[in-house]
């Protein structure tokens, strides 16, 4: 593991940060300048490498990628309602953390061309082969993305997981062509769900998620990055039930997880995906700022209004 954070690496404050409670040998913290709760201390590479390896992709049925999957019906009901969204035009998409590609197949429909990145070479691989699809294997902030700006760039349950969230969404911008969208979901700690549950809530999952967002401190980042906040809404999904298992009894200890997906996969579990909305999940829309108005807010430079919400 890194040593402890020094600051935020959101708002770069050097203030100590409030200590909340631990979890899975993890100090969760919130910054006392922006109010970001995060894990730390944080994985380095090579134990980013070995989280996200193979295994992390075959939990369940959740990346499946079959027809008519949890996974697959998920992304063609993201699809579809980006594609309905104002401003959004079916040119160049990109989706960062692309995984096993159930987005990109989804969009394909709705778009002239998708590309994807995926820090995972497992995952990449099984994307590619489902297609063929468009995706580079790398970090986001380390891959070339072309000279040719995207209209859309999408980030679907993964600002959570980078040890940099704020300089993923400056790279998300510099992806955008002004006035592009940047569609993303993430989880809610200020929801009703998370706040009972608090160490036991399901996406207080560190090392996978070291970054636990509420609409003002994603609302804060994506300002930070250049973008206005278009909406936040709370769809929900359709979640595989042996997936649910997995991670009730992950909550409990991780060394439940192996058993809980072998009962569940005797029981047949998969086959079972219910709509599921605990109001803890964001979906956020934001738009790009045109590039002579990039600083954030309050630093000086006149910004046009930002649009109503649509949610």
């Amino acid at each position: 593991m890194n040593d402890e954070l020094a600051g935020c690496r959101a708002c770069g404050s050097s203030a100590d940060a409030e200590h909340l409670y631990r979890k899975n040998g993890y100090a969760i913290l919130r910054c006392r300048a922006c109010g970001l709760v995060f894990a730390s201390p944080h994985p380095s590479r090579a134990e980013l490498g070995r989280i996200y390896s193979e295994s992390f992709f075959q939990v369940g049925e959740k990346f499946a990628g079959q027809s008519r999957s949890p996974g697959t019906l998920n992304a063609e009901r993201r699809a579809r309602w980006l594609r309905e969204q104002r401003g959004v035009t079916a040119g160049r998409w990109l989706d960062i953390g692309c995984a096993t590609g159930d987005f990109m197949m989804a969009a394909r429909p709705y778009v002239m061309q998708v590309s994807g990145i995926e820090m995972s070479s497992y995952a990449a691989d099984q994307a590619r082969a489902r297609g063929p699809l468009d995706v580079t294997t790398g970090d986001v902030l380390d891959v070339s993305l072309g000279a040719e700006p995207f209209d859309v760039v999408t980030m679907w349950d993964v600002v959570e997981h980078v040890t940099d969230p704020l300089a993923t969404l400056r790279r998300a911008s510099d992806a955008l062509r002004d006035g592009g969208v940047l569609a993303l979901s993430t989880g809610d700690i200020e929801s009703v769900a998370a706040r009972v549950m608090g160490r036991f809530w399901h996406l207080m999952i560190p090392p996978r998620h070291l970054y636990f967002f509420s609409p003002s401190t994603i609302a804060s980042l994506l300002d930070r990055a250049g973008f206005d906040a278009v909406s936040v809404s709370k769809p929900g999904k359709r979640v595989p039930l042996d997936f649910a298992v997995w991670k009730a009894a992950t909550l409990i200890t991780p060394k439940a997880g192996p058993v809980a997906l072998r009962l569940s996969a005797a029981a047949h579990l998969g086959r079972l995906a219910p709509f599921v909305n605990l109001g803890d999940i964001m979906t956020v829309l934001a738009r790009k700022r045109s590039s002579a108005a990039t600083s954030p807010r309050g630093e000086g430079v006149a910004q046009p209004p930002a649009p109503a919400s649509r949610s």
